[in-house]
């Protein structure tokens, strides 16, 4: 009765409220958008605590009052159309390349009197691409592959870490079809056929790392370059013109200007340059005139981003974000002349339309606007409202609708990655997460909790005890494998408010274990079967509820793992049978508890992809390789495979619900494929080719990188690099 009774309100707890990151009630309504699944009632919504990662741009639709698109270094893109009290992730079209979730600039651009977004991704300047929207983000083109940006980590010789400021206008639109870009260190590029093919302008010798652009306020066929050079090696630094776009390129430096121009704002005939930790300065082309207003602000930290309001020379509203040192916002209402700081005195931590703080600030409250650890990469005022305001900024984008009295983080902004999630049988849900902890929910992910065991930070190996009650989980340093990992217990999963977490023994060496099984021996005994990077096959027993210490089983396999997508499947009948899948060597299986391996499946996989799925009733494995989809039948004896001919060639997440319907996830795998599918057989034993895609608008629209699935009765939940996790009722 208890189960008919969660199955027939389901649709109400879901679709109630959308999940609001980082905190721990729910605040929006979901679009109608989410509630229309492509089958049946599947029907996504983005959930899992808002706040985290590094948002890196953001812009204003210029012709949509409140609308606004920003750009992630590892979240892609999205959108609010409420003045950033909400948002959500639309990325239709860019799920198929990485380097579409690493966007490094967008600017939404007014073309006679349409609307273009236009956006540059990569990488630390490698395998990036110009992207674009025509109908505000609902969908995606990928336009070119000619020049690449850098959206994430930046390397030498600009700052590797803070600031990550990489300025919404790194490409403007020139006239007619002519657009020109700025990248990370490969200079400066035109287009003269709409952003299809690119060309260099070969204005400058030596390096050149683009900051910022602006169009000049006074010539149509020049166009402004902020460089960063703070270093003496560095020949090109500072601000310069590129005239005479329609013919031959001259480059000319503006004398005066400091070697770092981190961003420009054009207001009137004046620009306004925000020059790192030189301050700021006014400058006006027409009369060459250049002036030192950094004022109150200080060159105590770094001015990264500006914009503002044309008024009158001595009278516009200039708003100046800050870094490497409090992450504040400044305005000034007389064009520079004095400054006012609105984060001076703190700002609220709990997003627009809640009263619930994010658990990101709480746990970090120096990455909070205006905090210690806080970097401000973007700035934008609306064109439509002076005194609303947007700010992308370490964990968060921030809004305010009352030029700077108050700030809030704006809802529903997701760009946390999250490599594990398991579903335990009374539908508690557990995600591993690359930043937080473990995030536990016991309400279909209408709140959310972490747990996690200090000093380290990444969730890993989440694992629930054969009869549910328990959960193991795995507490990792993320980057490296050179500080020791940690491994707890949570004996009371289901109150994630008051959970009850114990660290056990751990493993000595190696650090990162990223795949764990629970089983258990008649007569009460528990084991939990580790897979450790670097370390092979390891185990540790409960008995009479004390935990004994590790034992390696085996080093033939379990090598170093890349960082990238670190995680791995292991799949069990809750006692002696498990099977691992090594994305180095292949599949593995032992019939005795982890004592011993042996080769099933050599079949390498690379990131978010090797999964493994298990029907321990029939014997039946399900192991998704980076091709196809198979099933080994009597799995606990056979090798032999078949091919469940999943209509895509790129399969990645699966799972297996307890009516034995298997789920499979396919990113897009090309231009021409542009929507991510979620296909499932109900009966998979015995008909591999009756596939249903079922992924509603909502999985469409986000397009997400799946790197974990599960299933329950009830739920069907996906985790994501990047836009937090998805999910939908199983109906």
């Amino acid at each position: 009765m208890k189960r008919i009774v969660f199955i027939i309100s389901m649709p109400f707890l879901f679709w109630t409220c959308t999940k609001e990151f980082f905190s721990r009630k729910d605040s929006k309504t979901p679009s109608q958008e989410s509630l229309e699944g492509s089958s049946g009632n599947i029907a996504f919504v983005q959930s899992g605590p808002v706040g985290g990662g590094y948002p890196n741009v953001v812009t204003w639709d210029p012709n949509i009052p409140g609308t606004i698109y920003y750009g992630a270094d590892i979240g892609g893109t999205g959108r609010s159309t409420n003045y950033g009290k909400d948002f959500e992730a639309v990325a239709q079209g860019l799920g198929y390349e990485e380097s579409h979730q690493k966007i490094a600039a967008l600017n939404a651009v007014d073309v006679n009197g349409s609307t273009i977004i236009v956006g540059g991704t990569g990488y630390r300047g490698l395998g990036g691409e110009v992207i674009s929207s025509l109908d505000g983000g609902d969908s995606w083109s990928h336009d070119s592959s000619d020049i690449a940006f850098s959206a994430q980590n930046s390397s030498a010789p600009l700052p590797k870490g803070r600031p990550r400021s990489t300025d919404p206008s790194l490409i403007q639109w020139v006239s007619g079809t002519t657009w020109v870009a700025g990248t990370y260190k490969e200079g400066v590029w035109i287009s003269t056929d709409d952003r299809t093919n690119w060309s260099r302008l070969n204005v400058f010798s030596g390096d050149v790392f683009v900051r910022a652009m602006a169009m000049s306020p006074d010539d149509t066929n020049t166009v402004y370059v902020g460089l960063w050079g703070d270093d003496a090696s560095i020949e090109n630094k500072g601000l310069w013109s590129i005239s005479n776009l329609d013919s031959t390129p001259i480059a000319t430096k503006v004398s005066g200007v400091p070697d770092v121009v981190e961003s420009i704002a054009v207001l009137g005939n004046r620009l306004y340059i925000a020059c790192g930790s030189f301050g700021v300065r006014r400058y006006v082309p027409s009369n060459n005139n250049l002036s030192d207003i950094t004022g109150g602000i200080g060159t105590a930290v770094m001015s990264t981003a500006i914009h503002g309001v044309k008024r009158t020379w001595n009278t516009d509203r200039v708003v100046v974000g800050t870094a490497e040192g409090n992450g504040d916002i400044w305005v000034s209402e007389d064009s520079g002349t004095t400054w006012t700081n609105t984060t001076a005195t703190g700002v609220s931590i709990s997003p627009w339309g809640s009263s619930e703080n994010l658990i990101v600030f709480e746990k970090h409250g120096n990455w909070a606007l205006g905090g210690a650890k806080c970097d401000v990469a973007a700035v934008q005022v609306s064109p439509h409202n002076p005194d609303a305001w947007v700010v992308c900024s370490t964990s968060a984008i921030w809004t305010t609708d009352d030029a700077g009295t108050t700030w809030k983080p704006g809802n529903g902004f997701q760009i946390l990655t999250y490599r594990d999630v398991e579903i335990n049988s009374s539908d508690v849900i557990a995600a591993g997460n690359v930043d937080h902890d473990v995030l536990i929910s016991n309400n279909a992910g209408f709140e959310w909790n972490s747990i996690g065991l200090p000093s380290v930070t990444t969730g890993h190996a989440l694992t629930f005890s054969p009869d549910g009650t328990e959960l193991a989980f795995s507490d990792n340093e993320r980057d490296n494998n050179t500080s020791e990992g940690k491994f707890g217990v949570s004996s009371s999963p289901d109150t994630p408010l008051t959970p009850n977490v114990n660290e056990i023994v751990n493993p000595v060496s190696p650090k990162r274990i990223v795949g764990t099984a629970w089983i258990s021996f008649p007569g009460g005994t528990n084991r939990l079967i580790a897979a450790i990077d670097d370390g092979g096959i390891s185990t540790i027993d409960r008995i009479n509820q004390s935990w004994t210490n590790w034992t390696s089983r085996t080093t033939s396999f379990m090598g170093a793992q890349s960082n990238g997508g670190l995680r791995c499947s292991i799949v069990s009948n809750g006692s002696s049978t498990i099977f691992i899948y090594d994305r180095k060597t292949g599949v593995w299986r032992s019939t005795d508890y982890g004592v011993t391996w042996g080769q099933v499946l050599s079949t390498t996989a690379g990131e978010d992809q090797g999964y493994l799925a298990y029907d321990s009733s029939d014997d039946l494995l399900y192991v998704s390789t980076p091709d196809q989809v198979l099933r080994i039948d009597n799995a606990s004896t056979s090798n032999t495979t078949q091919n469940l001919s999943v209509p895509t060639g790129k399969p990645g997440a699966i799972a297996l619900d307890p009516s034995g319907r298997l789920l499979v996830y396919a990113k897009p795998v090309g231009s021409g494929n542009s929507d991510s599918a979620l296909y499932r057989n109900n009966a998979p034993d015995g008909n591999q080719n009756a596939w249903n895609n079922i992924a509603d608008n909502t999985l469409r629209r986000v397009a997400p990188p799946v790197t974990d699935m599960d299933a329950s009765d009830n739920l069907i939940v996906l985790v994501t690099s990047g836009k937090g996790m998805l999910i939908s009722p199983n109906n």
